[in-house]
């Protein structure tokens, strides 16, 4: 049988929404670092090796039919907007923070200098003008990290998981805000393993519509997945959506911090 698998929302670090989010998507307590905030305890696996052998990607005209609605999103077409501005200073945005980043302070940012980094309200303007609506995306600090890197990800890995080497593993993680956070460590290993584990999976799931058929059947894939990442017996409980940002940063550190495997024989005659 299926193990159960869940996991309670990670508020704040999983975005929150306010009252004029896209529809489906509810709001999130901001819990970001508090006793709230249920993450995997650290005997989540650590497993960072790719699978050996090549893998089989879906065909890119797959992925696209899939991708459709996500993209034609009012969030997909906010966080594209973003992302073309200007990809260098988005790289860097997304190498100074981590999935604990909740506000700008956190990094010395300014209003002033997100403005000049980020057109935050042309974004938003063009997003409704787009969608013939009167009302702007609600959004949060924490929300511009995860739109960027499903904006980055999607126009740098357009055909699937082509970052995918066999055998490799990823590199450690950096934290450059969430250091002294091990719930983010714990939950970002969690979500390291199922994309080791499961690149193909993890990163066919990213690209679904949400709610879609498509997102509700690579979830099933993914459980056995899900299932072997954790210790026997523990169960955590999700919700789609959370799998999503999880495997958003999962996906994005293995496609820009992958290495080839140690020499453990090497190693071992040292």
């Amino acid at each position: 049988m299926i193990r159960k698998v869940a996991l309670y929302l990670l508020g704040a670090l999983a975005l929150s929404f306010g009252s004029a989010a896209l529809p489906g998507i509810g709001a999130a307590p901001a819990v970001a670092q508090s006793e709230d905030y249920m993450a995997p305890n650290s005997r989540i696996r650590r497993d960072r090796q790719f699978p050996t052998e090549p893998q089989t990607y879906y065909e890119r005209r797959e992925l696209t039919r899939v991708g459709r609605s996500r993209s034609r999103s009012m969030i997909g077409q906010f966080g594209r907007c973003m992302w073309n501005r200007s990809n260098e200073d988005s790289l860097a945005f997304l190498d100074m923070t981590d999935m604990g980043f909740v506000n700008f302070g956190q990094i010395g940012w300014t209003r002033e200098q997100v403005s000049d980094y980020f057109p935050i309200d042309t974004c938003l303007d063009r997003v409704a003008r787009n969608n013939n609506s009167g009302v702007r995306l609600n959004y949060t600090d924490a929300g511009i990290r995860q739109w960027l890197i499903e904006a980055a990800y999607n126009d740098l890995y357009p055909d699937g998981p082509t970052w995918l080497q066999p055998g490799y593993v990823m590199a450690e993680r950096e934290y450059p805000v969430s250091a002294a956070y091990p719930q983010v460590h714990a939950s970002l290993n969690f979500a390291d393993c199922l994309v080791a584990a499961n690149p193909v999976d993890a990163d066919y799931f990213y690209r679904t519509g949400q709610d879609s058929e498509e997102e509700s059947a690579a979830v099933q894939r993914l459980m056995p997945t899900i299932g072997g990442c954790l210790p026997q017996g523990q169960t955590i409980d999700i919700t789609p959506f959370t799998l999503r940002v999880w495997l958003g940063e999962g996906l994005w550190h293995a496609a820009r911090n992958s290495v080839p495997a140690p020499d453990v024989t090497s190693e071992d005659e040292q």
